[in-house]
């Protein structure tokens, strides 16, 4: 991404991973600033690199894709990339942080949101493990908790996490 000059932010299980003690995770995923030429030319260097489109979402649409599956041959490096066309995808990548690798990571507050907006089993620890961190941006948190409709299960993580 970087060599084609994308704005991205890392999210996802190898989000949390760069806050959290590590978990196994399959798949890389990312929310980044694509269009229909930014895709094209992701596409063409990954490509060189050997990947294949796996998966598009909304290929068609004249804003670019709203999601695309990258995959290596050997299928065991698979890039999901998150078109960012909501407020909150276009502010987690500004808010990103570059930690020791200088990869963009989205920050706790950001990954707690995308998670209870995706509502699935398998991120409650990690939503369990973000909520524990030291001095977290509630403000934030809440404000998007609203935005998305997702006070309850915020107000529910409040009360179910481990103190």
């Amino acid at each position: 991404l970087d060599r084609v000059g994308v704005e991205y932010a890392v999210i996802g299980a190898h989000g949390v991973n760069a806050w959290l003690e590590p978990r196994f995770t399959a798949d890389i995923d990312v929310t980044a600033h694509i269009d229909a030429e930014t895709t094209a030319r992701l596409r063409t260097a990954l490509a060189a690199e050997g990947f294949e489109v796996a998966a598009v979402l909304g290929d068609s649409l004249p804003s670019g894709p709203d999601f695309v599956r990258f995959a290596s041959p050997d299928r065991m490096v698979v890039l999901e990339i998150q078109a960012a066309k909501t407020d909150l995808q276009r502010e987690v990548i500004r808010r990103a942080r570059e930690i020791s690798t200088g990869i963009p990571v989205a920050t706790p507050e950001d990954l707690i949101i995308l998670k209870l907006i995706a509502d699935r089993a398998k991120d409650r620890q990690d939503l369990f493990g973000l909520v524990a961190l030291p001095d977290l941006d509630w403000a934030h948190i809440e404000r998007w908790a609203i935005e998305w409709g997702v006070t309850d299960r915020l107000a529910a993580l409040r009360s179910e996490a481990p103190r």
